[in-house]
């Protein structure tokens, strides 16, 4: 029985060249697999067609138009109880999200949050338990631009127990697609990054950590 010939140490390095080679690429490989997956789905969401009422309305700010008048018609469509604007810049009062809603200052005055606390998508998360539990509400409309979806649903479910969330995405039929425009394709590689970052934090650090954002409600809310 013949023996095999021992390699030497330039083979075994050309060995482990090959194979930290070959890793590299499947990486590559499934990174962009990924990615076209991602893209795939973010830009085949629609909100649901039948809307189930729910005991409140949250929208997260950030990139991507239409959240907040998304929300604003949830809220006057009756889909919920109040709506919680989360994320608002400081610089914005209530008379400014008031008209970029396009509620009603009756409305506003009575069933509209805003948080000025949250700065990112686990601020977001965040200040939406809490707002949520401190109303006792146990479903929610979440309303964020298309491509933030997954990395929202990501965030939120880690801290909010077993409350039950129904994604509303907001999109841009008119948008051109994701390989023919350059924008896009940046902002969707951006957040797909974010994505399997957000996967690969450790949960613990989107517990909640803070106190109910909610404001003092109105004499005639707490009846």
């Amino acid at each position: 029985m013949s023996r095999k010939p021992k390699l030497t140490k330039e083979q075994k390095r050309r060995g482990w060249l090959k194979f930290m080679l070959f890793m590299a690429g499947l990486s590559i490989l499934l990174f962009c697999l990924g990615f076209i997956v991602f893209a795939h789905r973010v830009e085949t969401l629609s909100p649901p067609s039948a809307l189930e009422k729910a005991d409140g309305i949250v929208v997260w700010t950030g990139r991507g138009g239409g959240r907040l008048t998304t929300g604003g018609q949830l809220l006057t469509d009756n889909k919920g109880e109040r709506l919680l604007i989360s994320g608002v810049n400081e610089q914005n009062s209530l008379e400014d999200i008031t008209q970029l809603t396009g509620l009603s200052q009756s409305h506003a005055q009575c069933c509209l949050d805003l948080d000025y606390l949250a700065k990112d998508t686990i601020g977001n998360a965040r200040e939406t338990a809490s707002w949520a539990q401190a109303l006792s509400y146990e479903h929610i409309i979440l309303v964020t631009s298309a491509f933030h979806m997954p990395r929202a649903q990501l965030e939120i479910s880690a801290v909010a127990g077993r409350m039950r969330i129904t994604p509303y995405p907001v999109t841009n039929p008119g948008q051109a697609r994701w390989y023919k425009n350059a924008a896009r394709f940046k902002r969707l590689g951006q957040e797909y990054v974010k994505l399997l970052l957000a996967y690969l934090r450790d949960p613990a650090s989107r517990e909640d950590q803070g106190a109910p954002l909610l404001p003092p409600l109105p004499a005639e809310a707490q009846k």
